[in-house]
Protein backbone atom coordinates (compact mmCIF):
# COMPACT_ATOMS: atom_id res chain seq x y z
CA UNK A 1 0.00 0.00 0.00
CA UNK A 2 1.32 3.26 -1.13
CA UNK A 3 1.54 5.86 1.74
CA UNK A 4 -0.59 8.75 -0.12
CA UNK A 5 -3.39 5.80 -0.24
CA UNK A 6 -4.39 6.48 3.03
CA UNK A 7 -6.17 9.91 1.14
CA UNK A 8 -8.55 8.06 -0.71
CA UNK A 9 -11.31 8.95 -1.47
CA UNK A 10 -11.21 12.37 -0.27
CA UNK A 11 -14.85 13.06 0.86
CA UNK A 12 -14.91 17.32 1.00
CA UNK A 13 -17.85 19.72 0.35
CA UNK A 14 -17.19 23.25 -1.11
CA UNK A 15 -18.02 26.43 -0.30
CA UNK A 16 -21.67 25.82 -1.42
CA UNK A 17 -21.78 22.82 1.48
CA UNK A 18 -22.09 20.29 -1.52
CA UNK A 19 -20.37 17.21 -1.25
CA UNK A 20 -17.81 15.72 -4.20
CA UNK A 21 -15.11 13.06 -4.34
CA UNK A 22 -11.49 13.27 -5.09
CA UNK A 23 -9.68 9.92 -5.81
CA UNK A 24 -7.38 8.69 -8.29
CA UNK A 25 -7.87 7.86 -11.57
CA UNK A 26 -8.66 4.59 -13.03
CA UNK A 27 -8.83 3.31 -16.39
CA UNK A 28 -12.28 2.78 -16.08
CA UNK A 29 -12.74 6.17 -16.10
CA UNK A 30 -11.53 7.07 -19.45
CA UNK A 31 -14.40 7.25 -21.04
CA UNK A 32 -16.30 9.98 -18.40
CA UNK A 33 -12.76 11.79 -18.25
CA UNK A 34 -12.99 12.57 -22.35
CA UNK A 35 -16.57 13.01 -22.05
CA UNK A 36 -15.74 15.94 -19.61
CA UNK A 37 -13.22 17.41 -21.70
CA UNK A 38 -15.62 17.37 -25.01
CA UNK A 39 -17.66 19.39 -22.76
CA UNK A 40 -15.11 22.18 -21.18
CA UNK A 41 -15.31 25.74 -21.64
CA UNK A 42 -13.56 27.17 -22.62
CA UNK A 43 -11.98 25.42 -24.99
CA UNK A 44 -8.26 25.39 -25.06
CA UNK A 45 -8.23 27.33 -22.33
CA UNK A 46 -4.36 26.74 -20.56
CA UNK A 47 -1.61 27.14 -23.18
CA UNK A 48 -4.00 25.00 -25.96
CA UNK A 49 -4.73 22.36 -23.08
CA UNK A 50 -7.14 20.77 -23.40
CA UNK A 51 -7.34 20.13 -27.07
CA UNK A 52 -10.40 21.26 -28.73
CA UNK A 53 -10.94 18.22 -31.66
CA UNK A 54 -11.65 14.58 -30.24
CA UNK A 55 -8.13 13.58 -32.20
CA UNK A 56 -6.24 15.72 -30.59
CA UNK A 57 -7.84 15.24 -27.05
CA UNK A 58 -7.59 11.46 -27.20
CA UNK A 59 -3.58 11.79 -28.06
CA UNK A 60 -2.76 13.89 -25.33
CA UNK A 61 -4.83 11.62 -22.59
CA UNK A 62 -2.49 8.90 -24.28
CA UNK A 63 0.37 11.39 -23.99
CA UNK A 64 -0.53 12.19 -20.39
CA UNK A 65 -1.95 9.23 -18.10
CA UNK A 66 0.55 6.34 -18.30
CA UNK A 67 2.82 9.27 -16.23
CA UNK A 68 3.10 10.58 -12.67
CA UNK A 69 -0.16 11.25 -10.32
CA UNK A 70 -3.96 11.63 -11.88
CA UNK A 71 -6.65 12.40 -9.63
CA UNK A 72 -10.64 12.39 -11.10
CA UNK A 73 -13.03 14.65 -9.26
CA UNK A 74 -16.65 13.96 -8.76
CA UNK A 75 -19.76 15.61 -8.26
CA UNK A 76 -23.26 14.52 -8.32
CA UNK A 77 -22.40 11.32 -9.61
CA UNK A 78 -20.05 12.79 -12.47
CA UNK A 79 -16.69 13.19 -13.16
CA UNK A 80 -16.24 17.05 -13.19
CA UNK A 81 -12.27 17.35 -12.75
CA UNK A 82 -9.13 16.01 -13.36
CA UNK A 83 -5.90 17.12 -11.80
CA UNK A 84 -2.08 16.32 -12.99
CA UNK A 85 1.32 16.08 -11.21
CA UNK A 86 3.94 15.03 -13.92
CA UNK A 87 7.72 14.84 -12.78
CA UNK A 88 9.92 16.86 -14.01
CA UNK A 89 13.85 16.67 -13.51
CA UNK A 90 15.25 16.10 -10.34
CA UNK A 91 13.06 17.29 -7.48
CA UNK A 92 10.46 18.66 -8.65
CA UNK A 93 6.89 18.32 -10.56
CA UNK A 94 4.13 20.15 -12.94
CA UNK A 95 1.18 20.81 -11.52
CA UNK A 96 -2.00 20.70 -13.99
CA UNK A 97 -5.57 20.90 -12.86
CA UNK A 98 -8.55 21.13 -14.69
CA UNK A 99 -12.28 21.62 -13.34
CA UNK A 100 -15.46 21.54 -15.30
CA UNK A 101 -17.38 24.83 -16.44
CA UNK A 102 -20.07 23.98 -14.18
CA UNK A 103 -18.11 23.45 -10.86
CA UNK A 104 -15.51 26.79 -11.06
CA UNK A 105 -16.00 29.09 -8.35
CA UNK A 106 -16.91 26.98 -5.54
CA UNK A 107 -13.61 26.18 -3.64
CA UNK A 108 -12.79 22.71 -5.43
CA UNK A 109 -9.81 23.79 -6.96
CA UNK A 110 -8.24 25.24 -4.21
CA UNK A 111 -8.62 22.50 -2.18
CA UNK A 112 -6.81 19.88 -5.74
CA UNK A 113 -4.10 22.02 -5.41
CA UNK A 114 -3.64 21.44 -1.50
CA UNK A 115 -3.94 17.50 -2.42
CA UNK A 116 -1.85 17.58 -5.25
CA UNK A 117 1.06 19.33 -2.87
CA UNK A 118 0.44 17.05 0.01
CA UNK A 119 0.98 13.94 -2.80
CA UNK A 120 4.09 15.76 -4.24
CA UNK A 121 5.26 16.20 -0.49
CA UNK A 122 4.79 12.09 0.20
CA UNK A 123 6.60 11.47 -3.22
CA UNK A 124 9.86 13.58 -2.47
CA UNK A 125 9.16 16.35 -4.68
CA UNK A 126 10.49 19.68 -3.17
CA UNK A 127 9.12 21.93 -5.38
CA UNK A 128 5.39 22.06 -7.85
CA UNK A 129 5.69 24.09 -10.98
CA UNK A 130 2.74 25.04 -12.86
CA UNK A 131 2.00 28.02 -15.73
CA UNK A 132 -0.73 29.74 -16.11
CA UNK A 133 -2.09 32.54 -18.26
CA UNK A 134 -2.19 35.98 -16.33
CA UNK A 135 -5.92 36.41 -17.74
CA UNK A 136 -7.75 33.53 -15.81
CA UNK A 137 -7.10 35.47 -12.68
CA UNK A 138 -9.71 32.68 -10.89
CA UNK A 139 -6.99 30.34 -11.03
CA UNK A 140 -3.89 32.55 -10.35
CA UNK A 141 -6.00 33.03 -6.94
CA UNK A 142 -6.76 29.53 -6.76
CA UNK A 143 -2.90 28.94 -7.18
CA UNK A 144 -1.68 31.61 -4.63
CA UNK A 145 -4.44 29.86 -1.35
CA UNK A 146 -2.88 26.69 -1.94
CA UNK A 147 0.78 28.16 -1.59
CA UNK A 148 1.96 29.13 -5.04
CA UNK A 149 3.90 31.93 -5.66
CA UNK A 150 4.56 33.36 -8.97
CA UNK A 151 8.45 33.34 -10.29
CA UNK A 152 10.14 36.28 -10.79
CA UNK A 153 10.20 37.75 -14.12
CA UNK A 154 6.94 35.67 -15.50
CA UNK A 155 4.04 38.61 -13.89
CA UNK A 156 4.67 40.13 -17.18
CA UNK A 157 4.84 37.03 -19.09
CA UNK A 158 2.20 35.56 -21.68
CA UNK A 159 2.03 32.82 -18.92
CA UNK A 160 2.71 33.15 -15.15
CA UNK A 161 4.85 30.66 -13.77
CA UNK A 162 4.07 29.79 -10.27
CA UNK A 163 5.69 27.45 -7.87
CA UNK A 164 5.53 25.95 -4.31
CA UNK A 165 7.68 24.27 -2.19
CA UNK A 166 6.72 20.97 -0.04
CA UNK A 167 8.61 20.02 3.70
CA UNK A 168 9.50 16.83 3.02
CA UNK A 169 10.06 14.96 5.62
Amino acid sequence: MNESDALWPAARVDREGRPYTVRPYQDADLAELRAMYLDFEPKRVAQGLPPSDEAGLDRWLASVLPHGTHLVVHVEGRLAGHVMLLPMDGDAAELANFLHQSVRSRGIGTELNRIALEIARRNGFRRVWLSVEPSNRAAVKSYRRAGFQPRPGSLWAREIEMEATTSVS
